[in-house]
């Protein structure tokens, strides 16, 4: 059977949304915060447009399922550590995100040699959105930002609970 050229489409716009981070920073740093914003929305939509090529057309590779969360976080916590550095935000969102990252990536990997995996549920796709609404919102200086971030913030430790949750469930199904 014939693969079709256009599989590489998802990895193609993960990479672009990888390449996008470091011009993002620097455009952020010069204080290039219209150009910035424009990029980071491109890199997120980005994101949903190789997300629904890579599923509805089967395009699903080992390199998207691991590059495209990267990708997406990379973007994220870029955004948030140069818009609290210019003074847009608090560093906590930074922090806090960081840090619940850093773990789902340490249980993930823990899991994952188990043989288990857990896929995004509709409370990760809700914090998602509502953090990139927060973000956005930092970009244009809205006084709501902070409150948003803090309410992607719960609701994306709450997603947490319900990963982990979905992984124990699992471990405990395989040892019946």
């Amino acid at each position: 059977m014939k693969k079709s050229k256009w599989r590489h489409i998802p990895n193609i716009l993960t990479i672009l949304r990888l390449l996008a981070v470091p011009l993002m920073a620097v455009w952020m740093i010069s204080g290039k915060w219209t150009e910035s914003l424009i990029l980071f929305l491109l890199a997120e939509f980005t994101d949903i447009l190789d997300g629904y090529i890579a599923r509805r057309y089967n395009f699903i590779s080992n390199f998207g399922k691991l590059a495209d969360p990267l990708a997406d976080k990379l973007i994220q916590l870029t955004a948030l550590f140069l818009l609290a550095h210019g003074g847009r935000l608090s560093y906590w969102f930074f922090y806090i995100l960081c840090g619940k990252e850093l773990a789902m990536i340490i249980g993930s990997m823990f899991f994952l040699k188990k043989e288990i995996v857990v896929s995004s549920n509709w409370v990760g796709k809700a914090a998602a959105f509502v953090l990139f609404v927060g973000i956005v919102s930092a970009f244009i200086n809205s006084p709501f930002s902070e409150s948003l971030l803090w309410i992607g913030i719960i609701i994306s430790l709450a997603a947490a609970v319900v990963y982990l949750k979905g992984y124990l469930k699992q471990i405990k199904s395989k040892a019946n």
